[in-house]
């Protein structure tokens, strides 16, 4: 079991209970399933104030939805902004429909049930993730998530690596099996999917997706952060809110 104060962000890093400039507006960041803050560490948004949600350990039997609504009381902002990578775009989404955000942004993600890709089936009729040692299943197809993650620089890698050295395998279960049997069929108002063409791991949301990242792989939001930190600056003003 990892405690949930290692996935804290450290003394130089923006953490929820920090307290932001009067200036800037609150941004609530969810990270992907077996990630954590630091993959979005390289964004910039100026004049916005990062928070990340910290995951939290899921209670026996506990549903996406109810889970969503623990998250929830890590916002302190009315009609936040919620913006999910990955897994973390399927918890925004469940979070919109407990809330009511100014606006939603998923990265690499999905918003509907008809988004997941039919691969995911396996892990319905093959439940693999509920038998086998995860770490274990993990590292012996770490090079096949290197690519699946289309990660090629060294430090991508490492950084990578230390984020699955760093995951709960009770989490990364749970959520797993909350993807494959996810039901949502509801788009939250004020939602932009921002998707990329090559992401391997939901290959088909660029069908579908308010904007598109040429050669996007799914962990853009680290390997490509210049682009998508300017990317997520002119989605943010495209509904303006003021402090």
């Amino acid at each position: 079991m990892t405690d949930s104060s290692e996935l804290t962000p450290n003394d130089g890093a923006i953490a929820a209970e920090a307290k932001p400039l009067q200036t800037e507006r609150e941004v609530y960041f969810i990270s992907g399933l077996g990630a954590d803050w630091r993959v979005f560490q390289r964004l910039t948004l100026e004049g916005y104030h990062p928070v990340h949600i910290l995951w939290e350990r899921p209670q026996r039997r506990e549903s996406i939805d109810q889970y969503a609504k623990r998250l929830l009381e890590q916002v302190t902002t009315e009609s936040p902004i919620l913006v999910g990578l990955s897994f973390g775009g399927l918890m925004a989404v469940e979070m919109a429909k407990q809330c009511n955000p100014t606006q939603v942004i998923v990265i690499s993600s999905a918003v509907t049930q008809a988004q997941i890709p039919a691969y995911f089936r396996v892990f319905r009729w093959l439940p693999i993730q509920l038998v086998v040692p995860f770490k274990q299943l993990l590292w012996a197809v770490y090079g096949l998530l290197t690519w699946l993650f289309d990660l090629k620089d060294p430090e991508d890698c490492s950084l990578f690596k230390q984020v699955l050295v760093d995951t709960d395998p009770w989490f990364l279960k749970w959520a797993i099996n909350q993807v494959v049997g996810w039901r949502n069929s509801q788009v939250p108002d004020h939602l932009v999917q921002i998707h990329g063409a090559r992401d391997r791991i939901f290959p088909f949301g660029h069908r579908s997706a308010d904007i598109v990242v040429p050669e996007g792989g799914h962990l853009m939001v680290l390997t490509r952060a210049q682009e998508l930190s300017q990317l997520l600056m002119e989605t943010l003003q495209i509904n303006p809110v003021s402090s």
